[in-house]
């Protein structure tokens, strides 16, 4: 039996995630993961890559309802995941990337008063931010791990998770700490978030909680001890130095 151990003490985005599962599957498998570049959902995928001079944390949807060529829609990003199927990317996988979606979907449609057949996205809505939900997904799949039950080598568990408190600046302003579409996501799952206190800034972004969510994780259970062998352990950085380390990420092996 596997056990997957997400260690989100400092914080959570989606690429930090996925650099973690990369090395972690290159310990384990010897193996690297290549995420297939997207199949564009021909005429109605409309894709405006707005760099602001943000790094990679910043990734918060903004819906503007009156002009839907302003990012892609939860259908178009469905679509882009259906067809890496045409690259090789195994079913499980997609799983995961849709149900990554289905969680981000979810929560911005909450935040900006949308249902899921109107709710648009900006920056979770980019080629980067899907491609590290699929990615993510295939490198569970070389893990073994599946989301379709009774396929799974093991389970996935996630530590209590860690935020900053504060504002953080973004394309359409300034907003508070933990962000909007986190705060609905924090509502709809039992995990155990805590404060980092001594960090004025954010730490947990949508699409890393996201991921936390859609791809199963079980909080770990407050004074019970994960028992078995490390058989592999990473860390990974993002670009904004908390002072608190980097995501980590452990395999362990009953």
């Amino acid at each position: 039996m596997k056990t997957l151990y997400i260690d989100c003490t400092a914080g959570v985005s989606g690429d930090m995630l996925l650099d973690a599962l990369k090395a972690i599957v290159k310990e384990v498998a010897g193996e690297t993961v290549e995420v297939p570049e997207l199949v564009k959902a021909h005429t109605h995928d409309h894709e405006h890559s707005h760099e602001h001079g943000h790094d990679h944390d910043h990734e918060h949807s903004h819906e503007h309802s009156h002009d839907n060529s302003h990012g892609r829609s939860y259908e178009e990003v469905k679509h882009l995941i259906g067809h890496t199927a045409d690259a090789g990317v195994p079913e499980g996988a997609r799983q995961y990337a849709l149900n990554i979606y289905s969680v981000i979907a979810k929560a911005e449609a909450s935040v900006h008063g949308m249902t899921l057949e109107t709710v648009h996205f900006h920056e979770v809505g980019r080629d980067q931010a899907i491609q590290n939900a699929v990615g993510i997904g295939m490198a569970l799949d070389k893990l073994g791990f599946d989301p379709r039950p009774g396929r799974s080598a093991g389970r996935i568990v996630v530590s209590p998770i860690y935020d900053g408190k504060g504002f953080v600046d973004c394309a359409h302003g300034r907003i508070p700490v933990p962000v909007p579409a986190v705060r609905a996501m924090m509502e709809e799952c039992r995990y155990d978030f805590r404060t980092a206190e001594d960090v004025e800034t954010e730490m947990v972004t949508p699409s890393g909680l996201a991921a936390i969510i859609g791809i199963g994780a079980e909080p770990a259970e407050r004074g019970v001890a994960i028992m078995g062998s490390i058989i592999a352990e990473t860390e990974a950085t993002g670009t904004r130095d908390t002072g608190r380390g980097g995501l980590r990420v452990y395999m362990i092996e009953d």
